[in-house]
């Protein structure tokens, strides 16, 4: 049963990273700009520059190398600032927003417990 979990917690958080990086450059899902001023000149501000598009591309890259066992600790790695990125920007601006966001961050920490081991093996290397 456990295995089974893990399996869907890879693939749920693994496809809502690939699809809102895609989001980001195709624009299939409307997104609503945010009621706080300083979070719309903020992601204004992404907007306009090269951050957005470096995003997209690392939620991207992370949710695919998430399928993959081999790789899954790499695409963690690469998916960790992301994540941080999303929380802070919604607690710090937009909490109330849509909330949609409380649910990959919760999936990413579970996996994060679960990669625990592996990020031990690699840090004492």
């Amino acid at each position: 049963m456990k295995s089974v979990f893990q399996k869907v917690s890879f693939g749920v958080l693994a496809l809502v990273m690939v699809v809102f990086g895609l989001n980001k450059f195709l624009g299939f899902i409307p997104v609503e700009p945010p009621m706080d001023p300083t979070a719309q000149r903020f992601l204004g501000s992404m907007f306009t520059t090269y951050l957005f598009k470096v995003v997209a591309m690392a939620e991207i890259i992370g949710g695919v190398l998430l399928m993959f066992p081999k790789v899954r600790l790499l695409g963690w790695l690469i998916l960790s600032p992301v994540v941080f990125n999303i929380v802070s920007f919604h607690i710090a601006h937009d909490f109330i927003g849509n909330g949609i966001w409380i649910i990959p961050s919760t999936v990413f920490l579970i996996i994060g417990f679960w990669l625990k081991n592996d990020l031990f093996k690699l840090v004492k290397v």
